[in-house]
Parts: structure tokens; C-alpha cells; sequence
């Protein structure tokens, strides 16, 4: 992407562009509670042009190696994980995450190895409705 703009930032700070085509979430929509997180989507999909695309990464609630299991619960699958409030999806929370304003054009559960041990994600690219 030669002529792209790339921006790395804290997702809750406001988007340094009005309009975007393609948004990078990657392993970051999983530190807030349900209402903020699916709020957090929600500007995602606003500053998408129609057509936009989103690439999303999220915890799955099978990555019991980096928390989804033996730590003190907050809410369904969201932990407090060495001290900080981590949320775990199943496929039904992704679905619901994306359910208005997106159509998904893959969503699936893959492993990333270059962790100390094998770490799951839900890789999901959408496209924003026009």
C-alpha cells in the first residue's frame, strides 16, 4: 500500500481520519466490557466507507493458554487476567459483535505460533454495509 496511511493508536482515542477503507483490530476489542466494546465496533464501522473492509482479530474462548481459564470472572468469558479485565468470544459473541452494519466474508479460529505456547484467534475480515 504505497500510497496508504497508517495509524497505530489506542482504539478509544479518536480516529485521526474521517473516512478509512480498511481498519486493523488486532487482538485489541478485548480489555472492555460488552457495552464499550461493541460501542468501539460501532465507530469502527462509522468511520469505514461503505465497502469498507475491517480485518479483526479476537480472542476465542478455546485460548486457555493466554487466560480464557483459571481466572477470577467479571462477566461471561471476560477474566481478570494477571490483573487486567481480558474478554474470550465464542463464535455466538462474534456473531452478535458483528451482527448489524456487517457482512462477514470469513471468520475462523486459527493459531498463531509465535508465542511461547500455540495462542487462538478468531481472524474475521467484514466488509461494512453500505
Amino acid at each position: 500500500m504505497p500510497s496508504g496511511e497508517f495509524h497505530c493508536q489506542d482504539i478509544r482515542a479518536d480516529f485521526p481520519v474521517k473516512r478509512a477503507g480498511v481498519i486493523v483490530t488486532s487482538l485489541s476489542l478485548h480489555y472492555f466490557p460488552w457495552n464499550e466494546t461493541a460501542g468501539l465496533v460501532e465507530r469502527v464501522r462509522q468511520t469505514l466507507r461503505p465497502g469498507g473492509v475491517l480485518l479483526c482479530r479476537l480472542n476465542p474462548t478455546s485460548d486457555h493458554n493466554f487466560g480464557a481459564s483459571g481466572h477470577p470472572p467479571i462477566d461471561e468469558n471476560y477474566y481478570l487476567v494477571d490483573g487486567e479485565p481480558k474478554r474470550f468470544f465464542d463464535r455466538a459473541a462474534v456473531e452478535r459483535l458483528f451482527a448489524s452494519g456487517w457482512r462477514a466474508l470469513s471468520t475462523d479460529k486459527k493459531v498463531i505460533d509465535r508465542y511461547d505456547h500455540p495462542k487462538w484467534v478468531w481472524e474475521a475480515v467484514l466488509e461494512c454495509a453500505p
